[in-house]
Order: structure tokens, then C-alpha cells, then sequence
């Protein structure tokens, strides 16, 4: 029987891990493969072939705009279906993802069932079968499953096994980064799902933000997908920093506190136009 293979394009392992884990929700036995930016998916499309690739549109060394036009004007396999994955989700932005012939297109941050169902919508199309058969395609059988993975411990680790995560647990913790308070009150905004809501900056790195929210709407949970907005030069700047919740915590003792402070780890550590718009934006609030 056919394995439906994908490719995972971005230079952020988190973002790769998320997409990854999205894939294996609905398609554990979808075989996927990962590179960190262009260069290595032009390389492993080379290669070999795939039935998707789901490809960031901002990394290093090169583009997933380059990437795709590569694909399409150049490689052997012009017709493989391309979504691509990107925190900007303006319209004009869009329509230059479809100019480009991308096949269709997802916005940071999202969910599960929004990945899976541009997938599922996808590979249908392109591989002429109907959504419940293609989730029969990629269901889970007792033969396709890897020794151990139904234990408890799989579960827990996400399938490393004792020794790996073991040796996980013995690493040293990080040292904490020493963040800028900002000397003026400082706005940004969080978005999550088809949420956001504006946040005030307690505290700033190069790696990560802690900042207020109103505690009484909804709020991102632990190791959700978050994209920090960061408005500069009276409104001419903004990156939008791709990140994870990393830490929840009640600004006052009691289940009535009003405001919850969130600290969000970036993980656009290879992206250097953001981290030279955080850097400039550090330097002005200290």
C-alpha cells in the first residue's frame, strides 16, 4: 500500500514538532520528513519524491517564496502540491502566496483541525480520493505501530524512548536570560488560535517576553503556538515573532485575580530581520 509522504520546511524545530504532531493527530502512519529552510528541502526534493510539502514562508539561506518558485519553474516534479505556512495574514500577503501557485495557504498560529483539514482537502485533490478514505490511508494499524509505542511511557514522551528521554531529563536546565524592563508603559499584541488580545510588557529578551493579560477572557495554554506582534516606529515597523507558552501564573493569591502573567519563548532565533527589529526594539525601551 502506498505511504503518503510529507515534507516539513522551517528553520524553527519547535514549529516543525508542531506541524509534525498536527500531521500524526488525524495520519499516524503518514511518513514525514523535515528540513530547517530551502536549501535542504531543494536538496531532499532532489532526491526523492513527496505528496505535500507544508513550507514556512520566512527562513534563511532561502525562502519559502524561493523555494516554491523553484519548485514550479525548475525541479522535476513541478506539479507537488505546496502550502505554505505564514504569520502574515493581510491579504495582499495571501494573494501573493496564490500568485506564486502555492495550493493553498495557513496562518500562524493555528490549530490541529485547521492544519488537518487543508491537508485532508489537499491530498484528496491531488491524489483523487474522498476524505474518509484517505483517514483510512492513514490510520493507525497494529502492524504500522513501532514496538512499545502503546505504553505508558510512549505516551508521556511522545515515543522516545526510556534511555532518550531519560538522558532528556538529566541535560542541564538553561541559564535565564537577563530581560529589559521598559522604562514607558509598552503595548503589544498576542494572537492564538482565532484569538488575540493586547498585552502590557513587563519584561524583554532576544528569547523570550513576559508580559499582562486579562485573566477573565480566554488565554493561550501551555506550549500553544503563539505569534507576538511587535508595533514599532509609530506603527511602520511590526514583526510578528512566532512563539510558545511557556509560563502561566496568577498576579494575585486568589481564583478571582484579575490579570495572569504569560511569558512566551520565541523560537525565530534564525530569522535576523526579526531579531534586529527586537534588538533595535530593546535598545529603545531600556
Amino acid at each position: 500500500m502506498k505511504k503518503i509522504k510529507i515534507l516539513i520546511v522551517d528553520d524553527a524545530s519547535f514549529m516543525r514538532d508542531i506541524v509534525r504532531k498536527g500531521v500524526r493527530s488525524l495520519y499516524p502512519t503518514f511518513v514525514t520528513k523535515e528540513a530547517a529552510d530551502g536549501s535542504q528541502a531543494k536538496s531532499l526534493l532532489k532526491q526523492e519524491d513527496f505528496d505535500l510539502i507544508l513550507c514556512d514562508w520566512e527562513m534563511p539561506k532561502m525562502t519559502g517564496e524561493e523555494l516554491l518558485g523553484w519548485l514550479r519553474n525548475e525541479s522535476s516534479k513541478p506539479e507537488t502540491p505546496f502550502v505554505m505556512i505564514t504569520s502574515r495574514g493581510d491579504k495582499d500577503h495571501v494573494v501573493k502566496a496564490l500568485e506564486l501557485k502555492a495550493n493553498n495557504y495557513i496562518v500562524k498560529p493555528f490549530t490541529n483541525e485547521k492544519l488537518t483539514d487543508v491537508i485532508t482537502k489537499q491530498l484528496s485533490q491531488s491524489l483523487g480520493l474522498k476524505a474518509n478514505e484517505l483517514r483510512k490511508l492513514g490510520a493507525t494499524s497494529s502492524s504500522a505501530m513501532a514496538p512499545g509505542t502503546n505504553d505508558a511511557m510512549s505516551l508521556l514522551t511522545g515515543g522516545v524512548t526510556k534511555n532518550k528521554a531519560s538522558e532528556t531529563a538529566s541535560k542541564p536546565k538553561e541559564e535565564p536570560v537577563k530581560g529589559v524592563r521598559p522604562k514607558e508603559q509598552s503595548i503589544a499584541q498576542l494572537r492564538w488560535k482565532d484569538l488575540k488580545t493586547k498585552c502590557l510588557i513587563k519584561e524583554l529578551t532576544m528569547n523570550s517576553v513576559t508580559a499582562v493579560i486579562r485573566g477573565d477572557n480566554d488565554i493561550p495554554s501551555i506550549m500553544e503556538m503563539v505569534v507576538f506582534d511587535l508595533v514599532t516606529n509609530s506603527g511602520k515597523d511590526v514583526s510578528r515573532i512566532n512563539g510558545y507558552t511557556y509560563q502561566l501564573q496568577a498576579r494575585e493569591a486568589n481564583a478571582e485575580s484579575e490579570f495572569v502573567n504569560i511569558t512566551i519563548r520565541f523560537i525565530d532565533g534564525n530569522d535576523p530581520d526579526k531579531q534586529d527589529h527586537l534588538s533595535r526594539y530593546i535598545s529603545s525601551i531600556s
